[in-house]
């Protein structure tokens, strides 16, 4: 099985309960206006990756984890990739809830995709939005829902939000930062200006 793939970080802080396993995913034909990651959406041969050898680079990490966050890029044009590596970073998280980013609408991922829905904890869906200030630190727009899809999800999440407004993560990747997380209106620009000012360009991807 094979998938196409950005990239991946531990630990993520920003996206979800505890520290966590990021997974970025490759390829989007939605194009959402002010999207925090069009580096994601062109998919070529280089990010064909495969699911075996992706998640045993991740072992380590994913057994001290407290859960997964997949992201993209859309996840969901590619489902039986993203059904499998749902179903592989279980096996390794053992305990930890997946929650899973998708710019399709919530509806439309419930008519084709419920097997997939079945088998993670939290969905945040809909299309970004630029223009809708977000209502939970986990959603980039206000018109992205926080779905609740399982026991683990509703202990973990239903009390309060885990984390703050504009909250992200940086980890250094080769030449450049990548940024993790939701972050406030004009973040990403102001971060730049400063990495600009003292050790050179800042990539956010």
């Amino acid at each position: 099985m094979f998938l196409y793939f950005s990239h991946a970080h531990f630990p993520v802080t920003a996206l979800g309960y505890g520290r966590r396993v990021g997974i970025w995913l490759q390829g989007c034909s939605l194009g959402c206006p002010g999207c925090v990651a069009p580096q994601t959406w062109t998919r070529t041969a280089a990010h064909r990756v495969e699911l075996g050898a992706l998640v045993a680079g991740l072992r380590r990490f994913l057994s001290s984890a407290d859960g997964v966050t997949i992201s993209g890029g859309e996840p969901f044009e590619q489902p039986r990739a993203l059904r499998a590596l749902i179903a592989a970073v279980r096996r390794e998280c053992a305990g930890g809830d997946i929650v899973v980013y998708s710019g399709r609408p919530a509806a439309w991922l419930r008519r084709r995709h419920a097997a997939i829905l079945a088998e993670i904890d939290v969905l945040i869906p809909e299309p970004f939005i630029e223009s809708a200030r977000p209502t939970h630190p986990l959603a980039g727009s206000g018109n992205q829902p926080v779905l609740l899809l399982s026991e683990l999800a509703r202990r973990r999440y239903g009390a309060r939000p885990t984390n703050s407004p504009g909250r992200i993560d940086i980890a250094p990747a080769a030449d450049r930062l990548r940024l993790a997380g939701i972050p406030r209106r004009g973040e990403i620009a102001r971060l730049g200006a400063v990495a600009a000012a003292t050790t050179g360009e800042l990539h956010p991807s």
